[in-house]
């Protein structure tokens, strides 16, 4: 998701997203209101390389409410 449309989604105030087709939520407190970032998933071999650009990256959602983080690798 890039800037412009993470923006009008922020102005529009809608914080809730669907993973295979189901609506995520929090398994804490029930909250769907999550913050959407990716984190790369670093290896041993190739951090040792100086090829940690080469690793997969995953999507994960930062629950609004109470903070819990959950973790989607996107196949």
């Amino acid at each position: 998701m890039g800037f412009i449309s993470s923006f009008k989604r922020g102005l529009s105030g809608d914080y809730s997203y669907e993973i295979a087709g189901e609506p995520v939520v929090c398994p804490h407190c029930g909250s769907r209101d999550f913050e959407k970032s990716d984190a790369q998933l670093n290896t041993v071999g190739l951090t040792f390389l100086g090829l940690d650009w080469a690793n997969r990256s995953a999507t994960i959602l930062i629950c609004k409410n109470c903070g819990r983080i959950e973790w989607f690798l996107e196949g």
